[in-house]
């Protein structure tokens, strides 16, 4: 039996003890026992917030949304002052924190913030190539930047429910047509035959034409990068849930049952599922496991009984080895829920460390298994 009531009051503890030191600081990354700071959001800015939502959500205690709210200032000039900094990460960033609070409290302010952001989101979109640009061009004149004028990357489909909120609270149809266009081009490029994943997917930005399949943050570009799979489960998973196409739900459950069978024996992947044979010296990512449990719960909440308590139980097995051999329990002292997340293997950063990503995701499951949230996405 998975001790779930114990795993929510080790989140709400450490997620408060953790507030009330970051103040309005933003958490990314912790590679021992403190998590390190980001000014201008990154793209990780909205996990933090989204954590102290759903800690309000567990616990009906209101100070947890007077944490969530102490950064909003930074996402605000994020959109607002320093637009070309944003890039497809809009959706993570705003989902969960203007949306979120929107969500919960119906702060008018939140709603405008939210679509606002979807409106700068769908502004990236390539009408020749059917795709939302996922990066900028980070240095002009250095060939890998270039390529990011036609680039869209897995991770993107976990974006797409801020556009798809953005249509049912405006009515306007554009913020959908767009989502639907980004999976539709997704389905067919990044996602493989095999229903593996490429990391990113290159175009001519100027015809549309398809490129082909490169990675960054995998192992190789014909690999499958285990966050990647995940963000494909989640993303294909809620764009079935706004649009009731039961293809989307079909790639989301071959994503799914190719995740799963490369799984190790505890259900922790991998950094990238290369590695089935001799894996000496390679991370796993716990932050993959999180993304992919909160995932797998709401898969099976659209699917018929069998199926169903199939995933459910996977994501709850899933939820409860993270907690018992993967998280911090044991380490009052350390700001992070789970260890052994890797965030960027080939650049050798975040390796066995704490990420807010996967904190994040890990209480969005419990919270799931518990029936208390509104879901942010």
């Amino acid at each position: 039996m998975i001790p779930l009531q114990e795993i929510r009051q080790f989140i709400l503890d450490k997620t408060k003890a953790n507030a009330s030191k970051f103040g309005d600081k933003l958490p990314h990354c912790a590679d021992e026992d403190s998590y390190n700071f980001v000014d201008n959001c990154f793209w990780v800015g909205g996990f933090w917030t989204g954590l102290n939502y759903l800690c309000y959500e567990m616990s009906g205690d209101q100070s947890f949304i007077e944490n969530a709210r102490r950064s909003k200032h930074r996402f605000v000039k994020r959109l607002y002052d320093d637009r070309h900094t944003t890039d497809h990460d809009l959706g993570f960033l705003f989902s969960l924190s203007a949306v979120a609070d929107y969500k919960l409290t119906r702060n008018a302010e939140s709603r405008r913030i939210g679509i606002d952001a979807a409106n700068t989101l769908a502004d990236r979109f390539n009408e020749k190539g059917r795709f939302l640009q996922a990066w900028n061009v980070w240095t002009p004149g250095d060939p890998f930047s270039e390529e990011n004028r036609g680039r869209l990357i897995i991770d993107c489909m976990y974006n797409l429910p801020l556009l798809f909120w953005a249509a049912e609270e405006t009515g306007d149809s554009r913020y959908r047509d767009i989502a639907i266009a980004q999976a539709d081009t997704c389905s067919t490029t990044i996602v493989r035959p095999n229903f593996t994943t490429f990391h990113t997917y290159l175009f001519n930005p100027e015809t549309g034409d398809p490129i082909g399949g490169r990675t960054f943050q995998g192992y190789a570009d014909e690999s499958c990068w285990s966050r990647g799979q995940a963000w494909a489960i989640g993303g294909y998973t809620h764009a079935y849930r706004y649009t009731g196409d039961k293809r989307y739900l079909e790639i989301a459950q071959r994503c799914a049952d190719v995740y799963i069978e490369r799984l190790e024996e505890d259900l922790i992947p991998m950094w990238d599922f290369t590695f089935r044979g001799d894996k000496s010296g390679e991370p796993r990512d716990t932050s993959a496991a999180a993304v992919t449990a909160a995932s797998l719960l709401e898969m099976a909440s659209h699917m018929d009984e069998a199926e169903s308590v199939y995933y459910k139980d996977l994501a709850t097995r899933m939820v409860n080895n993270l907690y018992s051999i993967y998280s911090t329990k044991d380490e009052p002292g350390h700001e992070g829920l789970l260890k052994e997340a890797t965030s960027h293997k080939p650049h050798d950063s975040g390796i066995r460390s704490s990420l807010i990503y996967g904190d994040f995701y890990f209480a969005e499951a419990v919270a799931r298994l518990q029936g208390q949230t509104v879901i942010y996405w």
